[in-house]
């Protein structure tokens, strides 16, 4: 697999939240969004990035691809908890958490799981068929979300209360996150990349800025390399306020 990532502050706030790690060469690519006062979301988010990668990068080889859920699972709550115990250590590391998207790439097929509104997409080259029961279905479009977002007004939809009635700090409160709260029960995912597809990790940094059919617009520049696109959310993210952190994880399928 090939991929690029950046992050960004954004032009309001100083400090910079996000955390990434990437590593093309186990296939693991992990995003987080930390939550919490001063800079706690910072140490959470680096703190659960580095936990999952330790637990991930001893175990991925010799895990088969069917008990891949079962593993993301452990590594999450083993990073939640060792943010529980850190928050306990000072005042200022209090109630901090973080938002985390795990992708694990094996033979053209993405495992994701994830806690929290960091999100996953999938943009596809060309339309392909699946096969598998896990797929996410992309009907006739080629770029789709392949996450749902944990926070209380997406709960509140599922439920039937109209859009209107939602307050908008309500989508912004986290049902689920890692280290803050109860562990995590996260969603898992499996989406097939063919040549050419991208898979796009983001935190709502970017999708609070951009609709969907502006960041697929900006993918659709075939000519442009991943660093490029990678830039280009981002600018075009800070263009449109960048009131938010942004932080961005391209792959594709060589």
């Amino acid at each position: 697999m090939t991929s690029a990532h950046a992050t960004h502050p954004g032009l309001v706030r100083k400090n910079n939240e996000d955390y990434i790690h990437t590593d093309d060469n186990l296939g693991i690519y992990l995003l987080a969004d930390g939550i919490g006062g001063h800079n706690a979301g910072e140490v959470a988010s680096a703190l659960a990035v580095e936990a999952v990668y330790a637990v991930l990068r001893s175990n991925i080889a010799h895990t088969a691809v069917d008990g891949y859920f079962e593993l993301m699972v452990h590594a999450m709550h083993a990073a939640h908890w060792e943010i529980n115990s850190k928050a306990l250590t000072s005042l200022s590391f209090a109630r901090m958490g973080t938002t985390l998207v795990v992708a694990v790439l094996r033979e053209n097929k993405a495992y994701i799981a994830h806690a929290g509104d960091s999100r996953c997409y999938l943009f596809l080259n060309g339309h392909h068929p699946h096969h598998d029961p896990h797929f996410m279905p992309l009907e006739d479009n080629q770029f789709k979300r392949l996450t749902h977002d944990h926070t209380v007004g997406d709960h509140q939809l599922a439920n039937g209360i109209s859009i209107g009635q939602i307050p908008k700090r309500q989508f912004h409160t986290l049902t689920q996150s890692v280290g803050c709260g109860d562990p995590p029960y996260p969603d898992f995912i499996t989406a097939e990349l063919k040549k050419g597809d991208l898979l796009l990790i983001c935190s709502d940094g970017l999708t609070d800025m951009l609709t969907d059919a502006e960041i697929e617009a900006i993918l659709a520049n075939k000519d442009a390399c991943l660093d490029t696109l990678t830039a280009n959310l981002i600018d075009a993210a800070n263009a449109n306020g960048g009131r938010d952190n942004i932080s961005v994880v391209l792959i594709t399928s060589p």
